[in-house]
């Protein structure tokens, strides 16, 4: 082998040993780069990461949210019936007044009685509101009067128009209605009355037993008899 030949030789090893080294940094370097994220990677990572952090949110919101229907109810439910255009159930906002309620109800028919309704008073939840008509108000004040008028005593009128007792005719629920006069009290005037054919004056009560001068004062305005 001479001189050329040798150099020509070395040269093909050189060129080998470069070519295997050069491949080997090749190959290191494209490792390292498939480690590292690429930016569209990152991007997606950052994605991922923005969505568990609002998936985190939501469920606070959404916590938020089922402890707000949670809250009590600020609606009324209110029941308006009667003389009124539309009678039903209606809900209302919380401190709503009558007229509001009678507003939502078609306001009032023309024979409605609006006396002793107080439409500023505010409702609760679950009224009933009830709106009578003229003729129902009517009605309703004169059975309270035929009431009152039959809780009076039957008693016979004086001349001066004051309500007295008439010992010869009265009850004995009547006479109890005397101050001093009980139960007991008004059977034995009711026996006196009938053993001697009634009473001749009303000072003659004083012969009733248990009628002393004591109750005879008290009551004497408050009696008479009738022959």
């Amino acid at each position: 082998m001479n001189k050329f030949q040798f150099t020509a030789y070395m040269f093909l090893i050189w060129a080998a040993f470069c070519i295997s080294g050069c491949r080997k940094d090749a190959q290191m370097y494209l490792e390292a780069k498939e480690k590292e994220p690429s930016s569209q990677q990152a991007t997606v990572i950052e994605a991922e990461g923005e969505e568990e952090e609002q998936e985190k949110k939501g469920g606070k919101e959404d916590g938020q949210a089922d402890t707000a229907r949670h809250e009590p109810s600020q609606s009324y439910f209110i029941y308006v019936c009667g003389a009124v255009k539309k009678p039903g159930v209606y809900e209302l906002p919380a401190g709503s007044r009558v007229y509001e309620a009678i507003q939502r109800a078609g306001g009032l028919k023309k024979d409605a009685s609006v006396k002793g309704i107080n439409q500023a008073r505010e409702l609760s939840d679950g009224d009933m509101l009830e709106i009578l008509t003229l003729a129902e108000e009517k009605n309703n004040r004169k059975q309270a009067e035929g009431e009152f008028r039959s809780d009076a005593p039957s008693a016979a009128e004086g001349a001066a128009g004051a309500s007295v007792i008439d010992l010869n005719a009265a009850s004995a629920a009547e006479l109890m209605t005397l101050n001093g006069i009980g139960e007991a009290k008004a059977a034995n005037i009711i026996a006196y009355r009938e053993s001697n054919g009634g009473f001749s004056s009303k000072e003659e009560i004083l012969n009733v037993n248990g009628i002393g001068k004591g109750v005879y004062a008290n009551i004497q305005d408050k009696i008479t008899v009738t022959q």
